[in-house]
Order: C-alpha cells, then sequence, then structure tokens
C-alpha cells in the first residue's frame, strides 16, 4: 500500500522543528523513517506533515564520558554497532539490514516503540535516560518511564527526543540474542541480559525482553532468583521459565503464542549462556 499525501519540512533548527510540530497537531518528527514509514504505507497513522530532523547536527553526536555514554537522537543503527558500547552496539548490529542500519536512528526508534523493536530490552536493562525538548523546555526521563505502551512514546504535542544516556556498567558481561523469521525482521522474541559475576556466583543481573508483550519488559523475579546464587543448569532453566511465563505473546503469522512462550525460554538461556563466556 503506499502512503497517502504528506506535507515535507526541514527545519533549519530543532526550535524551528518544535515550534512546527507545537502549530500542527498531526505533524510527525521524521529521523531516519525506518519504523514510521512503515505505519505510514500501512496507513496506521496519518499525518499531514512529517518534519524531517535527520540533518540537524545538534542531534548527531555520541559521546563517551566517565560514567556514561550519551547519544543524540540522529545517531544511526550503524554508528551505535561500531561504538563499542557494551550490550547496545550488539543489538544496534541485529537490527534490519544494512540499509535500515544506515538510515534508522535510536531517536526515531524509540519514538515509535514498536513492540518488536530491539532497542527497548537493552536500554530497560541499561537504565537508560531520555532527554526531550519541547515547547514548554527540556526534561530527563528514564526510558521504563517514557515506554508507556505499544507505540506510545511520552511525548506530547511538540516535544522532540534530543538524547539517550546509557551508565557505564563496568566489570559486567551481556548478550542480545534476538529470533527473527526471516534475517533483518523485527524480533518474534529478543532477550538483553547483562550479568556480573564474582567466581561462579551472581552479584547483579538483569533481563529484559521485547517482542512477547505490548511493551518491553524485566522480570524483577527473575532477577532476583539467580542474585547471589551459584551459577548452574537448574537454576539458569528456573530464570528461563520464569521470564517465559511473564511474557503476553499474541499469535500471529510469526507463530502462535505457545511457540513465541517457548522460544522466550530458549532465548534467555542462550542470552544467559553466551554472557557467561565473555
Amino acid at each position: 500500500m503506499y502512503p497517502p499525501k504528506i506535507g515535507y519540512v526541514i527545519p533549519d533548527n530543532l526550535s524551528e522543528a518544535i515550534n512546527f510540530l507545537k502549530t500542527h497537531d498531526d505533524a510527525k518528527a521524521l529521523a531516519g523513517g525506518h519504523s514510521l514509514i512503515p505505519m505510514l504505507k500501512l496507513r496506521i497513522i496519518r499525518p499531514s506533515y512529517l518534519v524531517d530532523i535527520t540533518k540537524l547536527k545538534e542531534l548527531h553526536y555520541l559521546n563517551k564520558e566517565e560514567k556514561e555514554y550519551k547519544l543524540g537522537a540522529t545517531i544511526t543503527h550503524y554508528e551505535i554497532s561500531k561504538a563499542q558500547i557494551p550490550l547496545l552496539s550488539e543489538v544496534a548490529s541485529k537490527i534490519g539490514d544494512p540499509q535500515v542500519r544506515n538510515m534508522g536512528t535510536i531517536g526515531g526508534s524509540i519514538s515509535q516503540l514498536d513492540p518488536s523493536a530491539d532497542y527497548p530490552a537493552a536500554l530497560l536493562v541499561l537504565d537508560a535516560k531520555v532527554k526531550i525538548k519541547g515547547p514548554s523546555g527540556e526534561r530527563l526521563e528514564e526510558f521504563s518511564s517514557f515506554d508507556k505502551d505499544m507505540f506510545t512514546p511520552d511525548l506530547s504535542q511538540g516535544e522532540i527526543v534530543t538524547e539517550i544516556s546509557i551508565p557505564v556498567f563496568p566489570g559486567y558481561k551481556y548478550s542480545y540474542q534476538k529470533l527473527e523469521r526471516k534475517a533483518g525482521d523485527f524480533a518474534i522474541v529478543g532477550v538483553a541480559v547483562l550479568i556480573k559475576t564474582n567466581g561462579d556466583e551472581v552479584e547483579d543481573f538483569r533481563v529484559g525482553v521485547t517482542g512477547v508483550n505490548n511493551k518491553a519488559y524485566r522480570s524483577q523475579i527473575a532477577e532476583d532468583m539467580i542474585k547471589g546464587k551459584k551459577i548452574n543448569d537448574e537454576i539458569i532453566d528456573k530464570v528461563a521459565q520464569e521470564v517465559a511465563n511473564e511474557s503476553n505473546p499474541t499469535s500471529d503469522i510469526r507463530g502462535s503464542a505457545e511457540y513465541k512462550r517457548k522460544a522466550t525460554k530458549v532465548m534467555t538461556k542462550r542470552a544467559i549462556l553466551d554472557a557467561l563466556k565473555r
């Protein structure tokens, strides 16, 4: 299906983009388009204007500071994949195909919040924060609060995601395991794991899951089950089962709900075992 007729605006700066979005309540910001354009083609959304912020230099940066990484909203998946950011770079390397990775941006992705998108699982376990700028000024919000529901970011009229910040997790191992129907597809299920060990004992454990609920989720019960415990096959199996129990998948062309729930357990085990090898 072809997208409906749309106006196209290229602002000179961020303030101009915000002002235009404020005065046109059905306009949408465009930052790469690989989440937005498919929705337009399916006519899930029908904005009157697209405001292209992709070329705004003030949104394009990637900096590592002493305690955190700061990513401008228009940094591409490819750039993130090459930045050696623990966990997040691995996630970015598994998004779509080379064309998508070179055009799609992290700000664009999280501003759409497709329930099968890859980033949300990792951003949850990484305690990411989102900087948002709008007509009323600037604010900083935990990603866990920003992700309200499927396709529902916490953005008011005229607001734009400008930055994502991620704390440094020294000494942590990580893995992102993704099941997809075909290469470059959205995740049937994606599992992000961060784990810190002391010998064979787990000091900290975080797990985030995408694709099998209305939005990405962390399993606090599963995380608490393994913290302070010695690693063995039995505890890994119990943790993976708990993560799967908390999923709420729906049946579609990618598989039945039962299949997806079982796949969630399998991918959780793979993510834990892969992280422990590093």
